[in-house]
This record gives C-alpha cells, sequence and structure tokens, in this order.
C-alpha cells in the first residue's frame, strides 16, 4: 500500500476484513483524502445498514430505507465493489436493502393489528361479537369485494375498521382444526403481488396479495407456509 489503498483495499477495509496495520494504513490515507473517505464512510454505512436489516426489516429507520433507495441507483458502484474474490458485503447490502424497500405494502400493518383486536375482542364477554354477514351487502356498501371462505370455518367475528384509505373489512374465523384466522380485505390498488406471498410477524404469519383494486390479507398463529398455502385457496374463490 505504497501509493494508498487500491479499490481492493478499501473494500476489504468496509467488509473488516484488513489487519490492525493494514486498517491503519487506509485511515491515515483517507485522513489526508476527505473526498475519498467520504466515500468510504457512506460505504461503512452501508454496510452497518445492512446489519439493521439482518436484525429487523420492518422497523428499519428512514435513513435506512432512503440509503436502499440510494445504492440501488448507480450501477456504477457496482463495479468498484467487486473484489477479486467475488462480490463484497458492500455489494450485498445493493441487493437486500433494494429487496426490503420491496416489501409488504403498509396495509399490512393494519391486517395485522385488526387480527389482534378481533382476538382481544373473542376473550371479552363485554364485547358482543358479529358472527354473520352478507357479502353482498357488504360490496354495495363499503365497495370491498372479499372471497369465500370454506363451509367448514366457523365465522366468528365481523368488523368494520377505518383506515387512512377508507374503511377496510376484517372477517374473523375458527378453522376445522381450531385455529384463528382473520381475512382482512380493503379497497385500494397497492403493491401486494397478484398471488399471496407471507412473512412472518413477531407472533403471527401474515400471507398477502392483490386482485385488480383490492387488497388482501390473511394473518394466523401458524407459519408463513401454512398461510400462505391456505391464501392461495382463498385467493381462487371468490363469493
Amino acid at each position: 500500500m505504497t501509493d494508498g489503498p487500491n479499490e481492493s483495499e478499501l473494500a476489504a477495509y468496509v467488509d473488516g476484513q484488513l489487519d490492525v496495520e493494514g486498517r491503519f494504513a487506509v485511515e491515515d490515507h483517507l485522513r489526508r483524502h476527505p473526498d475519498l473517505a467520504a466515500r468510504v464512510m457512506g460505504d461503512l454505512g452501508a454496510r452497518s445498514a445492512l446489519q439493521l436489516l439482518a436484525q429487523d426489516k420492518r422497523a428499519m429507520p428512514a435513513a435506512v430505507t432512503a440509503l436502499g433507495r440510494d445504492l440501488a441507483e448507480p450501477v456504477r458502484r457496482w463495479g468498484r465493489w467487486m473484489s477479486v474474490g467475488g462480490t463484497s458485503v458492500a455489494a450485498a447490502v445493493v441487493a437486500l436493502l433494494f429487496v426490503a424497500t420491496q416489501g409488504p405494502p403498509a396495509y399490512v400493518d393494519y391486517a395485522i393489528s385488526s387480527h389482534r383486536i378481533a382476538m382481544m375482542r373473542a376473550g371479552l364477554d363485554s364485547q358482543a361479537e358479529t358472527p354473520h354477514y352478507d357479502a353482498r351487502e357488504i360490496a354495495s356498501t363499503t365497495n370491498i369485494a372479499i372471497p369465500s371462505v370454506p363451509k367448514s370455518w366457523k365465522i366468528t367475528d365481523v368488523q368494520l375498521f377505518p383506515t387512512e384509505r377508507g374503511p377496510a373489512l376484517l372477517v374473523a374465523v375458527r378453522t376445522q382444526a381450531g385455529d384463528p384466522l382473520s381475512l382482512f380485505a380493503l379497497h385500494q390498488r397497492s403493491g401486494a403481488p397478484e398471488r399471496p406471498d407471507a412473512v412472518r410477524e413477531g407472533a403471527q404469519s401474515v400471507a398477502y396479495w392483490r386482485r385488480g383494486d383490492m387488497s388482501y390479507a390473511l394473518v394466523g398463529n401458524t407459519g408463513p407456509g401454512a398461510i400462505d398455502a391456505t391464501a392461495e385457496k382463498l385467493a381462487r374463490s371468490w363469493s
């Protein structure tokens, strides 16, 4: 490192792969080259963003999300972050942060919250549940269309919840196996996929999908795979 660190050595510095002597040489060079130091600090920030992302995909600070967008745009950075041995950790930041910003749409939070409220209502004697509903009446009143639930499921509650985009409908059910589920529907064209996709959110799993201008979510306590399979069946069944 006679004339200053090259790109591979800078990438190794960002990835924490240099020994103490090597890190000192890089830091001494950066101290005398503020522009290069600013660039390397940005790379270090990207590496920290990856660590935050690994801890909690949904609790990312706004700065982390913005960093993901910034890093996904300039293709030239890929060349700078490619080392002789392959892609560095910094390059992986771009891919993972970009995917993270394309995660579940915002309405999924409403679905999870309303599911938890429905479970609380089920345990309170003072809260009267509404176990029956008329799908056609709801569609004509709220413009919300809902899939047909299997006849073996028992509807335990039906509620409308306010959201920033208008009313959302929650249908709480208990499956034949006794599992409590909540089907959430909102008249909103979202970024959800047309085929259900499922994630784990704390104690619950949620599958989310879209059909035209309608957005849906199925929430339950089973694993994401089971919720996704059930949502696939619902997505093919309509009132």
